[in-house]
Parts: C-alpha cells; sequence; structure tokens
C-alpha cells in the first residue's frame, strides 16, 4: 500500500484496511503506544493489542463496510464522520454511523477514539 500522503489519506487508510480487512497495512502508521478508547471496551495501549483487537471485532463482524461521508482535518487532529453496514457471525444486519477522533505525531497514529450511535452491542 502506498505511503500517505496527508493526514487526511492517513486516516481513510485506517478505513480502507477495515473494509479489505488488511489490518497489516496499518502496523507501520500506529506507534508503539498508539491508544484507542473504544466504546465499551474501554482504553487499550500498544500497536499489536489494537491489531489484534481489530481482528477479533472483525470475526465478530464477518461483513462489514465503512463509508467515509466526511474528514476534518486541523493541523495533528483529524475526525472522520462515516456510516458502516454488514453482518454478524448468525448473519443479523448491522447498521451505524459515527466519528473517529485521531491524533498523529511525526506521521504515526498516537489515539484514536470512536464515538458512535447505536451501542447496542457493547
Amino acid at each position: 500500500m502506498k505511503k500517505p500522503a496527508s493526514n487526511k489519506d492517513l486516516a481513510l487508510l485506517i478505513f480502507s484496511a477495515m473494509n479489505t480487512r488488511n489490518l497489516s497495512s496499518l502496523e507501520p502508521y500506529l506507534s508503539e503506544n498508539t491508544v484507542f478508547d473504544f466504546p465499551g471496551a474501554g482504553c487499550m495501549e500498544g500497536r499489536k493489542r489494537i491489531l489484534l483487537f481489530f481482528k477479533v471485532l472483525l470475526r465478530k463482524y464477518p461483513r462489514l463496510e465503512f463509508n467515509v461521508k466526511e474528514i476534518i482535518v486541523e493541523a495533528d487532529k483529524v475526525c472522520v464522520v462515516w456510516t458502516n453496514h454488514g453482518k454478524d457471525r448468525k448473519s443479523t444486519p448491522y447498521r451505524n454511523h459515527g466519528v473517529t477522533f485521531i491524533r498523529l505525531s511525526e506521521g504515526k497514529i498516537v489515539f484514536i477514539s470512536d464515538y458512535f450511535k447505536d451501542t447496542s452491542f457493547v
């Protein structure tokens, strides 16, 4: 995967990696001590732990597609407004929308926090 040219491109890479399930493409852009705050799971720290969490999440939702609606960039901070839809392991339809806040430092993601509308699954 091509190196992101901007903070906006780096944010898009996260959603592309989720949609293609190519989570290894994120690894070079997560700092060693990245913190991820996910509703219901709380804060987790560390690149390896976060990538493992994403893998577990995608196993729970074998079909899940994100659609980026808007991206707001302010210096080293990015907010991504998105919708998603898919099915869980039992083929139950799933749909949600929310915002992901990302903080960057020296071209790497150091903090991610998700905020979404439907938290009934947590």
